[in-house]
C-alpha cells in the first residue's frame, strides 16, 4: 500500500459494544506493545516534507473536507489558533485551527507522545489513533459536536430508553469523519470534519472542547482491538466575529420543470449549498447533477457521506431528496439553476433566485 494514502473513517452509527475488547490504559507506563512492527501504511508518512506541506495547504482540514470548505479557506474563512499543549500521562495535545458555520465544523489537533510510547508500534497492524470522546459545546452549553461513542456512554449512564434518548437527550445528529496523518516519530495530526445535518450548527461566540480518551485501534488475529489512553484535556477558544454569526442566504423558487415535484427550500452558506425537495417520485442521484451559476460555472455534490445527501421514503410514502453542493457564498450569484435527474435519465431543471 502506498505510504502516502491517508486513512479516512466516516462514522455514522457506532455501538458502545465495539469497545468490549479494549485495553484501558490509565498510565503511560502500562503501555505494552510488541517491538519491531512496521509503520501502518494507512497514515501519511512524508519522507521529504513536500507531501506533508502540500497536504496542509490543499487539505487543511483533512482529505475528507469538501471543496466548499476549501473555497472558504481560500477566502480566509477559518482561524489558526495554535493553543498551548496540554499534557496528561505523556500525551500532549493542542488545537491548531478550526472552522465553523451553519453547515460545517472542522478542527485540527496535534497529538504528541513522549518517549515512553512507540508511535511506530501503535500504528502497526493497520493501527490508527483517534479521539474517542470528543465533545464541543458553546457558551450557552449548546452541543456543537460529540462523538457517537461519547453519546452512547452518556445515554447508558443516564439509563435512558431508546425512546427517552430520542425525546430528551440532546444529541449531535450530523455525520463526521476523522483523518490521521503522521508528522514525525512521536506526533500525529488528527483532523475532524463534521456536517450539520439535519440541524444547523448553533451560532457560537466561544467553544469549549473536552476529551479524556485517546484510542489506538489495531488488528490482531483478524479482530479489531483497542487500547485507550486516559487523561484530561480541555480548551476554551474564542470564535472570531466572522464565524460567530449566521451567513445563510435563502433562495426561492422561480420554476421547476416537473411541476409535480415540491420545492421545500434552498440556501447557501460560506461552505455549502443545500436544496430540499419532496414528492419527487423517480428522482435519482446522477453524476451530472449540479448547481449552475448565472455565469455558467457548475458546482457538484460534496459527496463525503450520506450526511451530505439522501433520497428517502418515510412512512407517509412521500419521496424526499436533499443534497449538499460545493457552491458557497463566495461564488453564488443572484440566480441559480439546479440540474437534477430521474432514474430514466430525464433532467429536472430548477431555477432559483436569491431572496432579498
Amino acid at each position: 500500500m502506498d505510504n502516502n494514502k491517508i486513512f479516512e473513517k466516516v462514522k455514522m452509527k457506532i455501538a458502545i459494544s465495539n469497545v468490549k475488547e479494549e485495553d484501558i490504559v490509565m498510565n503511560k507506563r502500562k503501555l505494552n506493545i510488541g517491538k519491531g512492527i512496521g509503520i501502518a501504511a494507512c497514515v501519511v508518512l512524508s519522507t521529504t516534507g513536500a507531501v506533508l506541506a502540500t497536504t496542509q495547504i490543499f487539505n487543511k482540514f483533512g482529505a475528507n473536507s469538501s471543496d466548499g470548505i476549501q473555497t472558504a479557506i481560500e477566502n480566509g474563512y477559518y482561524s489558526d489558533i495554535n493553543t498551548e499543549y496540554k499534557e496528561a500521562n505523556g500525551i500532549s495535545t493542542s488545537i491548531e485551527s478550526f472552522l465553523i458555520d451553519n453547515d460545517n465544523f472542522d478542527m485540527n489537533f496535534n497529538i504528541k507522545f513522549d518517549d515512553s510510547y512507540s508511535l511506530q508500534d501503535m500504528l502497526a497492524n493497520d493501527g490508527r489513533i483517534d479521539i474517542m470522546d470528543l465533545k464541543v459545546v458553546n457558551e450557552k452549553n449548546e452541543k456543537v459536536f460529540a462523538t457517537r461513542e461519547l453519546e452512547t456512554e452518556e445515554i447508558i449512564a443516564l439509563h435512558l430508553t431508546e425512546q427517552d434518548a430520542r425525546d430528551k437527550y440532546d444529541s449531535y445528529n450530523g455525520s463526521y469523519s476523522e483523518t490521521s496523518q503522521k508528522v514525525n516519530d512521536n506526533e500525529i495530526k488528527y483532523y475532524l470534519t463534521a456536517t450539520g445535518n439535519p440541524v444547523e450548527f448553533p451560532t457560537s461566540q466561544k467553544l469549549k472542547v473536552t476529551f479524556s480518551k485517546i484510542r489506538n485501534s489495531y488488528w490482531e488475529k483478524g479482530k479489531e482491538k483497542y487500547r485507550i489512553y486516559e487523561g484530561e484535556w480541555s480548551y476554551e477558544i474564542d470564535v472570531p466575529s466572522k464565524m460567530a454569526q449566521s451567513n445563510i442566504v435563502q433562495y426561492k423558487l422561480v420554476s421547476i420543470s416537473d411541476e409535480s415535484y415540491k420545492f421545500d427550500s434552498a440556501r447557501v452558506s460560506n461552505t455549502a449549498f443545500k436544496i430540499y425537495l419532496s414528492n419527487c417520485n423517480g428522482i435519482a442521484h446522477n453524476e451530472n447533477e449540479c448547481v449552475e451559476t448565472s455565469d455558467g460555472r457548475k458546482f457538484y455534490p460534496a459527496g463525503r457521506s450520506d450526511g451530505d445527501g439522501m433520497i428517502s421514503v418515510k412512512e407517509d410514502g412521500i419521496v424526499r431528496y436533499y443534497n449538499t453542493f460545493n457552491l458557497t457564498n463566495y461564488d453564488a450569484t443572484d440566480n441559480l439553476k439546479v440540474h437534477l435527474f430521474k432514474e430514466n435519465g430525464e433532467e429536472i431543471i430548477i431555477e432559483l433566485t436569491k431572496e432579498k
